[in-house]
């Protein structure tokens, strides 16, 4: 997903910040995020969770899923 996510990112980059975790180093922060499965997409808007993914997703998927949340 990795590659995915860095173009989606460029895309988006002046209207959405990205954020990898690496979960085994920080299990505090996947702890409070409840993030149980790799790759684990959670999307916020105004400072609170809106929506979370779970599982491989393409570019045009990654795309739609951003496009929910910037309208």
């Amino acid at each position: 997903m990795a590659p995915i996510l860095r173009k989606v990112a460029k895309e988006f980059e002046d209207q959405v910040t990205f954020a990898k975790v690496n979960i085994e180093i920080d299990r505090d922060l996947a702890r409070q995020f409840k993030i149980r499965s790799v790759p684990t997409l959670v999307l916020f808007k105004d400072g609170k969770e809106w929506n979370r993914f779970t599982g491989i997703r393409n570019h045009s998927e990654m795309k739609k899923m951003l496009g929910t949340v910037l309208h």
